[in-house]
């Protein structure tokens, strides 16, 4: 998927692109910055190979790998997810069909019951596999669904940035009240993102601890997703990425996600 300004960092490691730097030269408002995040340019196909750490307020740690894989489908994108390491979780996998004219698809494959099951909306808001992402950050969202302003612009970890404060039009449609994410505006990526519900206590904080270009294209390769409320820490780093490598369709299947072929 290529995340908007609602990142999963699982994601926004491999999906990032550069919209150029003529964005920069006019006067910017939030539903164009919106706008903008939501179609720019990250490659035909990308596919990652990253390390997870998962770390609780005691220090203890667990560490994951996965790949992942996305492709675009026009106007939609379809993205995979699948767990390499350690055994317990080695072969869960997850697919996400985005759709033009309804809710996106999102499909869960446990190993160990052997059978794909269907993420349903009422399910949106549970965590991703005990990360620190629910199964709404695992989507991008479509910019009409909220309103967009930039109330300023301010550095943030030696990033020249807009200040992007999203709220949804319909409180229905999403898990928070509010985001304010901290988009680079060389990159067009979020260096902080904070997460809110509806009554503006502060849920998480998303931070990218590395950005550079891969293939010419800007990415967040390494990065932090923090739990306030549990103390609890996601951290990913990308150990390899590659764009543009004419991925199979067939990844992007049901069946695929059950017999990888």
């Amino acid at each position: 998927m290529k995340p908007t300004f609602r990142y999963s960092a699982i994601l926004a490691l491999v999906f990032a692109g550069c919209m150029g730097i003529s964005i920069h030269l006019h006067a910017m408002d939030g539903p164009t910055l919106a706008q903008q995040i939501y179609n720019r340019d990250d490659g035909r196909d990308s596919y990652a190979t990253v390390r997870m750490l998962l770390m609780d307020k005691g220090g203890k740690k667990r560490f994951r790998s996965l790949i992942t894989a996305t492709k675009d489908y026009g106007n939609t994108i379809k993205s995979y997810i699948r767990f390499t390491s350690p055994a317990d979780i080695d072969g869960t996998s997850f697919l996400t069909w985005e759709n033009e004219d309804r809710e996106n698809d999102q499909f869960l494959f446990l190993p160990a019951l052997n059978r794909v099951r269907r993420i349903v909306s009422t399910q949106k808001a549970s965590r991703f596999v005990n990360t620190d992402y629910t199964y709404e950050d695992m989507e991008r969202r479509r910019p009409d669904l909220d309103q967009h302003k930039i109330p300023r612009e301010e550095k943030n970890g030696g990033h020249d940035c807009w200040v992007l404060e999203s709220v949804p039009r319909d409180p229905k449609t999403s898990q928070y009240g509010k985001l304010i994410s901290w988009i680079s505006k060389i990159a067009l990526l979020p260096v902080k993102t904070e997460y809110y519900d509806g009554r503006g206590k502060q849920l998480k904080e998303f931070t990218a601890l590395e950005i550079k270009q891969v293939d010419g294209i800007w990415s967040i390769t390494e990065s932090e997703m923090h739990d306030l409320k549990k103390d609890h820490h996601t951290y990913l780093k990308t150990l390899e990425l590659r764009y543009n490598r004419d991925i199979p369709d067939n990844v992007f299947t049901q069946a695929y996600m059950m017999h990888g072929e």
